[in-house]
């Protein structure tokens, strides 16, 4: 016996075959809309999930350039300063949010997500600034060794280079005062500390005459210390004190040559520093709406 079922109405019947064939021509539809339904729900998830990294991301760009900005600036005015004669250092301040890997905080997948469909033109700034974050979360911690190392070795040399106090104080009147030392040395040891106190372009004079402070360091070691050390070579076989004011003559050239060596290294490491951080800001420019 065939039976018979009818849709809504009796003038709408179906067998049970057909019925069977109706139904699963729903099911497969309702299952295909499904899918459709899940899959644009999906892309709506995705894309906001994209536009909320997208927002999060541009939300920390502005304090991260200001940070950036004032390190430049500062490390500027400090390799300026590596550059000055009297090694009147300025060692920079760094923002602490240097350190902070803000994009460790960004799902980087919805970030990118976001450029390639919305923004391509900036996505290959933003993959080269993924990559420069790395440099700004490690430079603090870079920085402050570097400068600890620049600091404690700086301060040894610095120390053997002030010695050059003791060659016209301590040094000289044991020398002058001393009755078994040889005339000849005495007489040239004397006019040294003479020409050196008197030399207007090392000193700056007080209004007694009295030398002050330093001018130029550099000249000091050249045009005094060197010819010290190289002047006072004759007098070593006679004098015991005049060998040992060559040897301090010398430390004092070396340790002199030592603080520019240190200098100028940190001055191209800094250099190189600001290059890139100079890259990052053109970026953050560029990523910044």
């Amino acid at each position: 016996m065939n039976i018979e079922y009818y849709l809504i109405t009796k003038s709408i019947c179906l067998d049970s075959n057909q019925w069977s064939i109706f139904i699963g021509i729903v099911s497969v539809f309702l299952t295909i809309l499904g899918f459709v339904i899940a899959f644009i729900i999906y892309k709506r998830q995705r894309s906001d999930n994209a536009c909320d990294a997208f927002n999060f991301f541009q939300g920390f760009l502005p304090p991260l350039k200001d940070a950036v900005t004032s390190t430049i600036e500062s490390l500027e005015e400090f390799d300026s300063s590596l550059k000055d004669s009297n090694d009147n250092f300025r060692i920079p301040v760094l923002y602490s949010s240097l350190s902070d890997r803000f994009l460790n905080k960004i799902n980087i997948v919805d970030l990118n997500r976001y450029y390639l469909s919305k923004n391509k033109i900036k996505h290959e700034i933003l993959k080269s600034f993924i990559v420069n974050s790395n440099f700004i979360g490690d430079y603090l911690n870079y920085f402050t060794t570097q400068i600890d190392f620049f600091r404690e070795h700086y301060k040894e040399k610095e120390n053997i280079y002030s010695e050059w106090q003791l060659l016209r104080s301590n040094k000289f009147f044991a020398s002058v005062y001393d009755n078994k030392e040889d005339i000849a040395y005495k007489s040239f040891y004397a006019n040294w500390v003479k020409d050196f106190n008197n030399d207007t372009e090392i000193f700056e004079f007080n209004e007694d005459g009295i030398p002050q402070s330093v001018i130029s360091r550099k000249l000091l070691v050249s045009k005094h210390i060197d010819k010290l050390r190289h002047e006072v070579f004759p007098f070593i076989a006679q004098s015991e004190k005049a060998n040992e004011i060559n040897l301090i003559a010398n430390k004092i050239v070396m340790a002199y040559e030592d603080i520019e060596l240190f200098k100028n290294r940190m001055s191209r490491t800094i250099s190189q520093d600001l290059l890139k951080f100079k890259e990052i800001l053109e970026e953050l420019n560029n990523l910044m709406e």
